[in-house]
């Protein structure tokens, strides 16, 4: 190694590292799915998930308590909202309480990820794990789920600060972002589960993410470092969003009578409806539901993701801690063999560059 190279030369090494493991082919299969085949593989392979991990009950209840978290959270931010048409008690405090929830999600989330992953990881190695005990290791491990936090929140606030100028800066600026995010979400597959398993701390566990590469068996070799679900939450959330905003505005006139509406004046002669009744309402209401059934289908995405790379790791640094009649399906499970949609991947190179 060069002693005499500058920091930022070590920095940019660093990256070209992390970035080695970015692999995008499984991604890209997810995403140039149709609509319906994109749902059927996603679903297929939730499915498959709590079947490969039916042995412990304890494994969903990190994941319920998260949908409990964010169904609180989006039901007090509609129901302050809704007190702009209604007269709704403690509005401001539905607001408040709301807000609150959504700065502290990010520490909530990550604290449910990381007992979830070591329910997972006991129960693939044989022990019976109970959520109480997940909840006394978590405890144990406050500072680095901290951290996580910390780190996500700092990522999500980049990702927000997209500029919207056009020219060479900006774009170099959006570009490095980009990058951030995407390197943030490959190390957070494996830094969840490091900690959760190996009781690492956020440092060495980055660190030992450089060594994970050669210790992958060659049967997994093609599914290593891929967010295989890539960006499924907003290709099946864009439709749906799409659909109940179509029918929110035709309910918006049709229900006007009903609800408390407002009334549009065009001014112009050759128009053939010169008012229109529109209630918001119905707009409102429909935002809400996709945003209920955005926030949930975002936790299940992140518990498959949570488990899927719990089991990874786990195979990659524990092989011989798993279960011998739980090795070879979940093998198959890891190639993603269920999914029929990814075609071929175990023969995919590992080459970030092919």
């Amino acid at each position: 190694m060069n002693r005499n190279a500058s920091p930022n030369t070590n920095l940019n090494c660093k990256i070209k590292r992390t970035m080695s493991f970015d692999f995008k082919k499984t991604t890209q299969s997810f995403d140039q799915l149709t609509f319906k085949n994109r749902m059927a593989s996603v679903f297929h392979l939730f499915k498959n998930t709590f079947v490969v991990i039916g042995r412990d009950d304890d494994i969903v209840k990190p994941f319920y308590r998260m949908l409990i978290y964010v169904s609180v959270m989006v039901l007090l931010f509609f129901y302050g909202v809704f007190g702009f048409w209604y007269d709704m008690p403690f509005q401001f405090l539905a607001f408040f309480v709301a807000f609150l929830l959504f700065l502290y999600k990010y520490f909530y989330f990550n604290k449910q990820e990381l007992r979830m992953s070591w329910i997972v990881n006991e129960a693939i190695t044989g022990s019976d794990p109970g959520y109480k005990e997940s909840v006394k290791v978590s405890k144990t491990l406050k500072s680095q789920i901290r951290k996580i936090a910390w780190m996500d929140i700092a990522m999500a606030v980049a990702s927000k600060s997209k500029s919207s100028e056009k020219g060479f800066m900006a774009g170099l600026i959006n570009l490095i972002i980009s990058g951030l995010g995407e390197v943030w979400d490959l190390i957070n597959h494996y830094l969840i589960p490091s900690v959760a398993v190996d009781k690492l701390d956020i440092k060495p566990s980055i660190e030992k993410m450089k060594t994970l590469k050669d210790q992958v068996p060659e049967t997994l070799v093609g599914v290593f470092g891929i967010d295989f679900l890539g960006k499924v939450i907003r290709k099946v959330v864009g439709p749906v969003y799409f659909i109940l905003i179509l029918l929110a505005l035709g309910g918006g006139v049709l229900f006007s009578g009903f609800f408390p509406s407002q009334e549009f004046n065009f001014n112009n002669p050759d128009f053939p409806i010169q008012t229109l009744q529109f209630s918001w309402i119905p707009l409102v209401a429909a935002i809400f539901v996709g945003k209920l059934f955005s926030v949930f289908f975002e936790r299940m995405v992140t518990s498959v993701k949570v488990i899927y790379f719990t089991i990874f790791y786990t195979k990659i640094t524990h092989p011989d801690s798993i279960a011998e009649d739980l090795r070879e399906e979940l093998t198959s499970y890891l190639k993603l063999d269920q999914v029929e949609e990814v075609k071929n991947l175990d023969q995919q190179s590992s080459d970030p560059e092919s």
